[in-house]
């Protein structure tokens, strides 16, 4: 897919979906290659102002230049000065708020990975916490970046294997790069959960997103009330639990729609959706096409 971008910037007030890269040119992307849980795209920005804004995904970018390239972010309520060497990346946890200013053309090459991908890798019983960086000299996260580009550019014809071994071992750097321990005071003050809980709660949202799903269930398996649960899992994953399940639902209606003798109807029905109109209108606001023309984009 070559043209805008998919990377899922939102309002970190709101959490509403933002076009951040409407100026900027996409080159290649795997928005229409059905990779589960990582996305890239390489493309070009004149420029960059953005403020308060937020990813639903992990966030890497990479600098494909071949020239520095010097910034302003704001850093502990402060601007600060920022340059990246050729080569060099910035990483931003899911849904934590950056403010930027690029005033020169950039080239890049983004990798957004799910927050459930790096938890199954870090493997640690002590809460965790992804700390945002910049200017960040990692040749092992550089050549996953590349690699990830270079198979999308190609159109994925390695096969999910691969992609799902790439994916791992960015999760695994992610982890080994950006981790660090936060204190038990520190996680409350964040209003986070603890990897456990969480864990508990994505794997019920994957078992149950066909069903009647609710916050309660998904603070049930948590063992905290409604109320904790949805502020500590928006401080987790960087989105409410409600919109969480909705985008996991529509992510498995993509892939269902992908088989061979994919029903829309039947997909609506059996992830939950109140009729096919429903899926189609969500779907489209997610994806950018209604799943029949995802169905005949695919050749089907």
């Amino acid at each position: 897919m070559r043209g805008r971008s998919a990377v899922p910037f939102v309002a970190s007030s709101s959490s509403e979906p933002v076009d951040a890269l409407a100026s900027a040119r996409i080159h290649v992307s795997s928005a229409d290659l059905g990779w589960p849980e990582v996305h890239v795209e390489v493309g070009e920005n004149p420029s960059w102002d953005v403020r308060d804004l937020a990813v639903r995904a992990h966030y890497l970018a990479l600098n494909t230049d071949p020239h520095a390239l010097t910034f302003e972010a704001v850093v502990d309520g402060r601007p600060r000065e920022i340059t990246l060497a050729p080569g060099q990346l910035w990483f931003c946890p899911a849904g934590e708020s950056f403010t930027h200013r690029v005033a020169a053309p950039s080239s890049f090459a983004i990798v957004t990975l799910e927050p459930e991908k790096v938890l199954r890798v870090l493997g640690e019983p002590e809460e965790r916490a992804l700390r945002r960086a910049y200017s960040v000299d990692s040749p092992q996260l550089e050549h996953l970046v590349r690699a990830l580009s270079a198979e999308a550019e190609r159109g994925g014809p390695s096969g999910a294997m691969f992609i799902d071994a790439l994916a791992t071992a960015l999760a695994i750097q992610v982890a080994g790069t950006f981790a660090v321990k936060a204190a038990p005071a520190l996680a409350a003050r964040r209003g986070k959960l603890s990897r456990g809980a969480l864990q508990r709660a994505l794997e019920l949202v994957d078992a149950e997103l066909g069903e009647g799903l609710t916050v309660e269930r998904m603070a049930g398996a948590a063992g905290l009330s409604a109320a904790h649960f949805a502020r500590a899992f928006r401080g987790s994953v960087g989105v409410a639990p409600h919109q969480y399940v909705m985008r996991r639902r529509l992510e498995r209606a993509r892939q269902a729609l992908e088989a061979r003798d994919a029903d829309i109807l039947n997909v609506a029905r059996r992830l939950g959706f109140a009729d096919q109109a429903h899926l189609t209108r969500l779907f489209k606001r997610e994806f950018g096409v209604t799943p029949g023309q995802y169905m005949r984009d695919r050749g089907r």
